[in-house]
This record gives C-alpha cells, sequence and structure tokens, in this order.
C-alpha cells in the first residue's frame, strides 16, 4: 500500500500531453490503485488472522512499527465486539468473504464529505459516522432490508426515518448519513458518545465496536482508506 500510494502521489504530480502520454498515465494510475486495494485486502486476512488467536495476537503485536500498533489493537476490538453481538464465541471460525464489488459503495472522497458535512451541521465526529456505515452496510454495499426491516447505508427503520430523513431517500449515502447525525445528536451526541450509539443499537457490543473503529479511523486517517476495500472485490 505504501509502495501504491507513493505512485499515486508522483502520478498525481505529471502532466501528460499527448494521446499516447495520457494512456500511459492513466493505466499507470489504474495499476496503483488496484495494487492498493489488492494489498489492503491481504492486511484484512492478516487483521483477521490476529483477531483470530489471542496468543498470536500477543506475539505478532510488539513486533509491528509503533505507528500501526494503535489503529491495529482497536480495529482487532471492534472486530471482537462484533462477534460477541453475533453470538460467536471461537473467533478463529470468521473468515473474510470478498464478496462485494468495491464499485457499489460511492466513492470514499464522496462519504468523506458527507461524513464532514454532518460534522460541521450537527458536531458529531466523522469517525463515529463513518464506523456506523461501515458495520451497517460496509459504507453502503449491502443494499437488503435487514431481518428488522431496516433499510439503506445507515441501515434507518422506516419509522425512525420518517423522524429524522427530513423527507430524503433512505437510500441515498448523503441523506442517511446526515439523518444518522441527527439521530445521534437527538440522543447525546456530541457530549455522550455511547448513549447516542446505543439508541441505534441497544447493544453494548455495538457501542464498543463503533466506539473502537472510531478510535482506529482517528487515530490514523489512512485507515478508512483501507477498510474501504475490506470485503470487496475488483
Amino acid at each position: 500500500m505504501a509502495d501504491a500510494t507513493s505512485r499515486l502521489q508522483a502520478l498525481a504530480a505529471e502532466q501528460p500531453s499527448g494521446l499516447a502520454e495520457v494512456m500511459r498515465h492513466e493505466l499507470a494510475v489504474a495499476r496503483a490503485t488496484y495494487e492498493f486495494r489488492q494489498a489492503a485486502r491481504q492486511e484484512q486476512l492478516r487483521v483477521y488472522e490476529l483477531a483470530s488467536y489471542a496468543s498470536v495476537q500477543s506475539s505478532v503485536m510488539p513486533l509491528l512499527p509503533a505507528n500501526l500498533r494503535g489503529q491495529l489493537e482497536d480495529t482487532i476490538s471492534a472486530l471482537h465486539s462484533l462477534y460477541i453481538l453475533a453470538g460467536i464465541d471461537e473467533y478463529y471460525l470468521v473468515n473474510v468473504h470478498f464478496n462485494h464489488v468495491y464499485t457499489d459503495a460511492e466513492p470514499l472522497s464522496a462519504l468523506r464529505a458527507y461524513y464532514n458535512e454532518a460534522s460541521r451541521r450537527y458536531g458529531v465526529d466523522p469517525s463515529y459516522l463513518a464506523s456506523i456505515n461501515f458495520i451497517e452496510s460496509n459504507f453502503g454495499r449491502v443494499k437488503d432490508t435487514s431481518s428488522a426491516g431496516a433499510q439503506g447505508p445507515m441501515q434507518f427503520l422506516p419509522s425512525t426515518w420518517t423522524q429524522y430523513g427530513q423527507g430524503g431517500n433512505i437510500h441515498d449515502p448523503h441523506d442517511s448519513i446526515l439523518a444518522a447525525a441527527r439521530y445521534l445528536v437527538r440522543n447525546g451526541a456530541p457530549y455522550n458518545m455511547r448513549n447516542a450509539i446505543f439508541q441505534y443499537n441497544h447493544d453494548y457490543d455495538y457501542v464498543d465496536s463503533v466506539e473502537s473503529f472510531a478510535r482506529a479511523y482517528r487515530t490514523d486517517p489512512g485507515w478508512l482508506d483501507r477498510m474501504y476495500y475490506w470485503n470487496t472485490f475488483g
């Protein structure tokens, strides 16, 4: 990922002229972005392996660069909370499934703009909105209605959407992210985030997972760039 990012930065500084140079440039950008996606998926596999066994995690963590440990530990804690929420107590049984086309979500640049807009308007840190967006729908790629009837990238019940959607489209990422911020504020955000998140899903394992992913995103904003491609192909 570091190599791909360096190449993309270098390519961004280029100013190709002529059809041949433009095509070469576009192919180079496509290759570097693909390699970044593939590296992020390989990293997801390694993270899940660490999350599977406490002995592996305790052995490997001290060997990692210090600038990776915090967000990695938070991510593993978030995964463990999701496992418990799902009733899974043998973590090694959880496997990664790359079953979503990465383009089935809006570009991360657009999603970040929505998180930031919601933060400016309602005071909710963007990291919480990104965390909920990932947990609820893998950034909008899971489009099914839940067993409880929740819909859209932030998983609103239609009755709740009537209150907080302000006439928007429950399936639209922009509308649903802003509605989520309004809902969180109604329930205590930004001053009491645990209560606000608990009202989103009445389970403290869910709350712990949201908070842990959010801490990882705040520790390293680039962590979101990597997790955006988790569970995807293409």
